[in-house]
């Protein structure tokens, strides 16, 4: 799940910082703003929060939590198939 999140991450983070770039240098391009400045401070912002999940979503991928210790199952027969052979009519 964390490798799926820094992917998504990385892929917003490199989205939006061509977005930023292109308000910066070419706003004429990006139609629909009514002020390209605020549009590009909105998009750095959003860059930093794409930034910070991928940085944590990482810090998940190589540092995962402790596994949780299997429990064991109670009742007769541990809730599982019985493995032995019945003898069923035998003597």
């Amino acid at each position: 799940m964390s490798a799926t999140c820094a992917l998504y991450s990385f892929v917003g983070l490199i989205f939006l910082f061509w977005v930023s770039v292109m308000l910066e240098k070419q706003p004429f391009f990006m139609t629909g703003f009514e002020d390209p400045e605020e549009a590009k401070n909105n998009a750095y912002g959003a860059m930093g929060l794409f930034a910070l999940t991928f940085v944590y979503s990482m810090y998940k991928v190589y540092n995962p939590a402790e596994a949780k210790e299997e429990q064991e199952a109670v009742g007769m027969e541990g809730y599982q198939l019985n493995t032995e052979v019945p003898n069923y009519g035998t003597r």
